[in-house]
C-alpha cells in the first residue's frame, strides 16, 4: 500500500480568494504567493492519487495565523475525508493562541474524524 503522508487540499474559496489570502497571511503568500504554485481541491487530489497509484493520503491543515480561517480549512478537511472512502485521512490545524477556542477546536476535530495535527507553526502563527 502507498500513502503519502504529507499533502494539502484547500477549499475552493481559498483558490477563488487566493490574492486576499496572499494579502491577509505571510506564510501563505510565502509558499503559495508564485503563480505556479499550486492549490489543490481535494478532487484534484484524487485524481493525482488514481494516476500515482498512491491508496491513501493524509491532508495537513495549513497554519493559518487567523483562528477562523482554521475552522474553515478543518471544516473542508473533514468534509473531503468523509466523502473519500477512506482514501483522505484528515490532520486539522489550529493556532495554539486562539487558547481556548484551539482546544474546542482540537475536540470537534477529533469527534469529527481527524486523526492528528497539522500544521503547526509556531514561526509564522506568532507562538
Amino acid at each position: 500500500m502507498i500513502i503519502d503522508f504529507h499533502t494539502h487540499i484547500f477549499p475552493p474559496h481559498v483558490r477563488e480568494d487566493r490574492e486576499g489570502y496572499l494579502r491577509r497571511d505571510a506564510t501563505f503568500a510565502e509558499m503559495y504567493g508564485s503563480p505556479g504554485a499550486k492549490i489543490a481541491t481535494a478532487e484534484e487530489l484524487l485524481r493525482s492519487m488514481e494516476e500515482a497509484g498512491v491508496e491513501v493520503s493524509v491532508a495537513l491543515g495549513f497554519a493559518w495565523r487567523d483562528h477562523q480561517d482554521c475552522v474553515r480549512h478543518n471544516d473542508y478537511l473533514l468534509e473531503a475525508a468523509g466523502k473519500s472512502g477512506g482514501r483522505i485521512v484528515p490532520f486539522c490545524t489550529v493556532n495554539p493562541l486562539a487558547g481556548e477556542d484551539a482546544a474546542r477546536e482540537v475536540e470537534r476535530c477529533a469527534d469529527g474524524g481527524a486523526r492528528g495535527l497539522g500544521g503547526l507553526r509556531p514561526d509564522s502563527q506568532g507562538w
